[in-house]
């Protein structure tokens, strides 16, 4: 199984980053092929959630429900200057070692970010494929689609970007890039 990191839009999401990541979670659960490190990770905390509520969980902040934050908080409150510092750091931990676990990267650029670039970058950085999506509905709406469109264009052998018009589209580009990537 290829281990992958579904990432979008983080804190500020909204539906269409939600339906992204949790379609390609479910694809990657059912098809056998891959997993997302988040939601593996997760899901030995929280075993007994239903499928489709665990996957949209994991689609928030993680210090909204990861287990071992409110202990990792207490031991660390010392250590940073403010709370956001605090979060950060525990994020950063955490998603360090999701990105280290995953071999390839499945990015929804709708919602993108200066976040989603900078996640993007590590994994270009790294050597490790990306494989991007974008709705043309959507890419003028908040943000500049031809800063993503550079990635693709500055690393072809390690992005491709795909535009999809309806999130039923997507599953058919993951599991044929997926299927190129295997090792």
């Amino acid at each position: 199984m290829i281990s992958c990191y579904v990432s979008g839009k983080g804190m500020h999401a909204s539906d269409a980053t939600w339906h992204f990541k949790i379609t390609v979670m479910a694809l990657l659960q059912s098809s056998g092929l891959g997993y997302d490190t988040r939601h593996h990770y997760y899901r030995k905390q929280f075993p007994a959630m239903p499928d489709d509520e665990f996957s949209r969980m994991v689609c928030d902040p993680i210090e909204y429900y990861d287990t071992d934050w409110p202990g990792w908080q207490l031991a660390h409150k010392n250590s940073f200057e403010n709370e956001d510092l605090l979060i950060t750091a525990f994020l950063l931990e955490r998603d360090h070692a999701f990105q280290a676990e995953a071999q390839v990267a499945i990015f929804g650029f709708d919602e993108a970010g200066f976040g989603s670039g900078v996640n993007a970058m590590r994994f270009i950085h790294a050597g490790k494929p990306v494989l991007g999506f974008y709705n043309p509905k959507r890419c003028h709406e908040r943000y500049n689609i031809h800063n993503v469109m550079q990635l693709a264009l500055d690393y072809p052998e390690l992005v491709t970007l795909c535009c999809y018009r309806d999130v039923e589209e997507i599953g058919a580009y993951v599991m044929k890039w997926l299927g190129q990537h295997r090792r």
